[in-house]
């Protein structure tokens, strides 16, 4: 017989977890379950403290969350102040006006979370690449591409041509759609290519540059 038992159930009694009891007097996880598990004051303990320890883990990631919030609207709003001041190194250069033009027609403006370019010509392509990498900094191997095709295009002819053309490693291509439906022959070549980053800054650093381009054209 313990010599603390007595001790260690009023520990119990006050509210302590096995795992607060263990870490005090070295005591099993067994023994304290032989000792409480009949014990209904136990039993309403547990429960007491499950629901104790499901609330303070919903409020710590409610702060984790609105910690996390402040700090991305923060980065945001430094985005932003950055956009400004590039746009208006950069509004008088061919390449990043070509690049904004290209996006502003055939670029998605609605997903937060991806930069993406979607059209059929290699060439539209190559000078949006190049656009990426002079003004958002962004590496080739990081960019990724995926193709919209038809049943009876070669898919792995069509990577190929794609891969060579936009000088992208087939490793950065993702799968391939096939198109679905009454059209079974392709109207297109080489299908539709689509140039994907996925960063939710340089999104947000984007939109503003095209919303600057806009007023500066009023």
């Amino acid at each position: 017989m313990r010599q603390d038992k007595n001790l260690i159930f009023k520990l119990r009694e006050q509210g302590k977890t096995y795992s607060e009891i263990k870490k005090i007097f070295n005591i099993s996880q067994s023994t304290l379950s032989n000792w409480f598990t009949n014990q209904k004051w136990s039993k309403d303990i547990k429960k007491s403290n499950t629901i104790k320890n499901i609330k303070n883990g919903t409020d710590h990631l409610l702060k984790m969350n609105e910690k996390r919030r402040i700090i991305n609207n923060e980065r945001y709003e430094e985005t932003e102040k950055e956009a400004i001041k590039e746009f208006e190194i950069y509004k008088n250069n061919p390449l990043f006006m070509a690049g904004l033009m290209l996006y502003a027609g055939e670029g998605d403006k609605t997903n937060k979370y991806n930069i993406k370019l979607t059209n059929s010509e290699f060439y539209l392509h190559v000078i949006f690449i190049a656009f990426l990498e002079k003004f958002l900094n962004i590496k080739r191997d990081k960019i990724k591409i995926w193709l919209l095709l038809y049943p009876d295009h070669d898919i792995e002819k069509s990577i190929k041509i794609w891969s060579e053309k936009l000088i992208i490693n087939k490793s950065n291509f993702h799968k391939s759609q096939v198109i679905i439906g009454k059209e079974k022959t392709k109207k297109l070549q080489y299908g539709v290519g689509n140039s994907i980053i996925s960063s939710v800054i340089l999104k947000k650093k984007l939109l503003k540059w095209l919303e600057l381009c806009k007023d500066n054209f009023k």
